[in-house]
């Protein structure tokens, strides 16, 4: 194996232990899996964070964590749409921009249950008005998300390759994925049902599918550097 290849693979299974770190950080780790619900009273928040601090500050730190190592993990999806898209590689560029302030929303969401949990002699009010902030910034990115898997998408089904360097299921995927994320973009106009930071549509959807295609990625990246698609690039 090259050292590229070697390298390319490193990025990827940066990916992996990105997405293990922040799973580990919200649920087991910090009880946060699903989320709290919206319509809860500030003083029932409160109450929930002085009796899960530790969880919350260690989870935190997990959190605000792996959304540095998502980076590495993107920027080998970069490399293989410019590889895909050639010298002139709008698109590329384009995806590497919305996905430099699209996770970071994951980082700040830790700074902020960080502060939310930090003193907890603070009023309920100033507590659950944090974890707000929070919540909202794990949950309702869904914009940077969409545009991001659009442009992923595109790309793979552009390549014209008798063998794509990426499979074109993988750009399929990576369409619907899009569309499907796009719900957690309303949950500031909600506090109960499918579209509320914790509902079917707004959470518990773009989740489930999250988790399919960040694996199918990782599946599909690891088997093209393995044929080693990026070539003498």
């Amino acid at each position: 194996m090259t050292t590229k290849s070697m390298t390319m693979k490193l990025c990827t299974y940066m990916g992996a232990i990105a997405g293990t770190m922040m799973f580990v950080g919200i649920w087991p780790v910090a009880h946060m899996f699903p989320p709290l619900d919206p319509s809860m009273p500030a003083a029932e928040v409160a109450a929930y964070y002085r009796s899960h601090q530790i969880g919350i500050l260690a989870g935190a730190i997990l959190i605000a964590s792996s959304s540095v190592l998502f980076f590495p993990f993107l920027a080998a999806v970069a490399t293989f749409m410019k590889k895909i898209e050639g010298p002139v590689s709008p698109l590329t560029w384009a995806f590497v921009m919305v996905v430099a302030f699209g996770f970071v929303t994951l980082f700040f969401a830790g700074l902020i249950f960080t502060a939310a949990a930090y003193r907890l002699d603070r009023p309920d009010a100033v507590v659950s008005a944090l974890s707000d902030i929070a919540f909202l910034l794990f949950v309702m990115p869904a914009v940077p998300a969409f545009v991001q898997n659009l442009l992923t998408g595109f790309v793979i089904l552009g390549d014209r390759r008798a063998q794509p360097i990426l499979p074109r299921w993988l750009g399929y995927m990576n369409l619907w994925t899009g569309v499907l994320l796009l719900p957690g973009l309303a949950i500031g106009l909600f506090k109960t049902g499918p579209f509320a930071w914790n509902g079917a549509l707004a959470f518990w959807m773009p989740a489930v599918v999250f988790g399919i295609w960040f694996n199918l990625m990782i599946v599909a990246m690891l088997g093209a550097i393995k044929r080693d698609a990026l070539g003498g690039e």
